[in-house]
């Protein structure tokens, strides 16, 4: 099955966890990841193994590994709010390849829901069932695009909206324009239960300069990542606002606190102020 435009950098995420798993200290063990990307037939340029001194791979693998590492971060993260949360309803939206209903250890009675475009879930349904891979969970895949009316396919594939949700918006928002971003924020308080939950990760604040534009198009010709189509969009909402304004408790997390937390120091950022200046995550709850 064809992979392509967004699909290709659900890939690449496929392929930075399985790099994250072959580390001798991996924050994430991803046992299908490698065969994700080895099925899409996309040519990811990520290397298979974990070389023993970064310094000495060229540089565009080195950006390659480093954006990696971030993956591992931020996966690992995410595990460990949805363990925190012990939520049984999960709404995972833009889930690319995500593996999370077979990888983790859910509690009884959970269902996950996976909301993604139907390409992306038809491809890792179909290869996940071609591997013989048995989820953990309730799984209930939902092909639909978050900037259409995705919230009564959400509903109707049995999504309960008086019930508390552990959301999860993981590399999304950077895809979505402005208003995208808020009318999804929107639905996200309005299908919410009391006691839910939300983790999800800011879209960074770029203006799209022709500086901009020019490094992301010159990334994405060296990789094959579309990376040139993720600009971030200007004036984007802010998460925390938003989820506040509803009544929600929320907290900021910055992906140096995540360094910190995990002992995994993203190599690249070598200036004081490079960590503050990427996007980093909001977790809230619903009183």
């Amino acid at each position: 099955m064809p992979v392509n435009g967004v699909g290709v950098t659900a890939v690449a995420v496929a392929a930075a966890r399985a790099l994250e798993s072959d580390r001798p200290d991996p924050l994430v063990v991803d046992p299908w990841a490698a065969a994700l990307v080895r099925a899409s037939e996309v040519a990811v340029p990520f290397p298979e193994r974990w070389p023993e001194d970064i310094d000495e791979v060229p540089a565009v693998e080195q950006s390659m590994l480093l954006g990696a590492t971030y993956i591992g971060l931020r996966t690992r993260f995410i595990d460990d709010e949805l363990r925190a949360g012990g939520l049984r309803q999960v709404a995972i939206l833009g889930s690319g390849l995500d593996t999370r209903s077979w990888r983790l250890d859910w509690p009884d009675g959970t269902c996950v829901y996976e909301l993604d475009s139907p390409d992306v879930v038809d491809f890792l349904t179909g290869t996940m069932d071609a591997v013989g891979a048995a989820p953990t969970v309730d799984r209930r895949p939902v092909a639909a695009d978050v900037t259409a009316p995705w919230a009564s396919a959400i509903v109707r594939s049995g999504f309960r909206p008086a019930e508390p949700t552990h959301w999860v918006l993981e590399g999304l928002l950077p895809y979505l324009a402005a208003h995208d971003q808020a009318a999804l924020l929107d639905d996200i308080v309005d299908l919410s239960g009391p006691g839910s939950r939300a983790v999800i990760e800011r879209a960074p604040a770029l203006t799209d300069t022709p500086e901009t534009r020019e490094r992301l198009q010159t990334f994405a010709a060296a990789t094959g990542i579309p990376f040139d189509e993720l600009l971030a969009r200007i004036d984007p909402p802010d998460p925390a606002a938003v989820l506040a304004a509803a009544g929600w408790s929320v907290a900021a997390i910055s992906v140096a606190d995540l360094e910190q937390r995990y002992d995994r120091p993203l190599l690249a950022d070598r200036s004081v102020t490079a960590a503050a200046d990427r996007g980093g995550f909001v977790v809230a709850i619903k009183g």
